[in-house]
């Protein structure tokens, strides 16, 4: 009997753990979301600032210009990319915590890099949602992104905001990594749909090792190497761009796009080739043997 109730009371203490752990993933996440929100808002309140600046209103004094100028510039500084730093380490940790767990590993694979004493089991992100974040991703990569290289072509905002003032390419720089999460956000998702698709095929099989299964556990399972070729092939694209802000547009001649394309088509290239060799690899994973919503630390 009181080893019953030993047994009922660890469950329960189990039970409580846990849940102040899906508590503190949830806050995690919050604190993770309300971070990246606040670096684009930094960004595009920054970039409506300075245009409203560099219009010169009548009724704007000398003295009060340089302020608001000052204040907007924090957006085209470092401080969004560290505020949307610390959101993707609260994200990424509190989505784990919250749709499960982390504790030691009790069977680290003999590797000659060091064992993965940590590990991670989560309930995977359903697909709808997953989807809905990846569109979400690409609309926040459009405004960034798409607006400015579009002006550079138009002579539209935001690129004719000249002088100090101009910050499309400011705008393209935090867009590439946004754009980079995006690609690599859809490149999970290809991942999660091949991997149930060999599930139900029945080419996994528990007990029997797939063809690679060693390289493709260290390469897609341990690294991630899948996801990081096409999230820094999509930032390259989209870097690839900047030479097109003076090359292109009313002010530009065609000497001068000529001199910057080949450069332009090399990176371009080079990008998109990442992303291929990662949607490559990523179609592999189900080869690793082991369970997609998983993962472990590298030390």
């Amino acid at each position: 009997m009181t080893d019953e109730l030993t047994g009922e009371a660890l469950a329960a203490r189990r039970a409580q753990v846990a849940e102040a752990n899906r508590k503190f993933g949830k806050v995690l996440s919050i604190i993770g979301a309300v971070l990246a929100a606040v670096a684009l808002v930094l960004l595009i309140v920054g970039g409506i600032l300075l245009t409203w600046i560099a219009s010169d209103p009548p009724a704007l004094e000398e003295s009060s210009a340089d302020d608001l100028r000052g204040l907007a510039a924090v957006g085209m500084s470092a401080v969004p990319g560290v505020l949307a730093l610390f959101g993707m380490c609260g994200l990424v940790a509190g989505e784990q915590i919250r749709r499960g767990g982390m504790g030691r590993n009790p069977a680290p694979p003999d590797t000659v890099l060091p064992s993965a004493s940590f590990v991670s089991r989560f309930r995977v992100l359903p697909t709808g949602w997953h989807a809905l974040w990846t569109v979400v991703g690409l609309l926040v990569s459009f405004v960034l992104v798409g607006l400015p290289v579009i002006s550079w072509f138009t002579g539209g905002w935001p690129g004719s905001v000249d002088g100090p003032e101009q910050f499309a390419q400011y705008w393209v720089i935090y867009g590439s990594i946004a754009f980079g999460v995006t690609v690599a956000a859809a490149v999970s998702l290809l991942k999660k749909t091949a991997y149930l698709r060999a599930l139900r095929s029945g080419r996994i099989v528990s007990g029997r090792p797939a063809p690679g299964q060693a390289f493709w556990r260290w390469f897609d399972y341990r690294w991630r190497f899948d996801l990081w070729l096409a999230g820094l092939g999509a930032m390259v694209a989209v870097l690839a761009l900047t030479p097109l802000s003076e090359a292109v547009g009313a002010g530009a001649s065609p000497g001068e796009l000529a001199s910057a394309l080949p450069a332009i088509l090399l990176f371009l290239v080079l990008g998109l080739l990442f992303i291929v060799a990662g949607v490559v690899c990523t179609l592999n994973f189900w080869r690793a043997g082991e369970e997609l919503g998983s993962g472990e630390s590298a030390a």
